[in-house]
């Protein structure tokens, strides 16, 4: 149970930096709507990734 909620923290925190550096790394700084969702995406599938990948079973 510890290291599902490490995991969780973790995710949490990798969703968190893919989401703020996003719009430095594509280099708009405008809003745009469909930019932001992507953005969104972009750190939900990292986080998603990075819970996957950490999976020990």
């Amino acid at each position: 149970m510890k290291s599902k909620i490490k995991r969780a923290v973790i995710s949490v925190v990798v969703f968190a930096v893919i989401y703020i550096l996003s719009g430095f790394i594509i280099g708009w700084h405008s809003y745009d709507m469909y930019l932001k969702a992507i953005e969104f995406l972009a750190a939900i599938i990292g986080a998603g990734c990075y819970w996957i990948g950490s999976n020990e079973q």
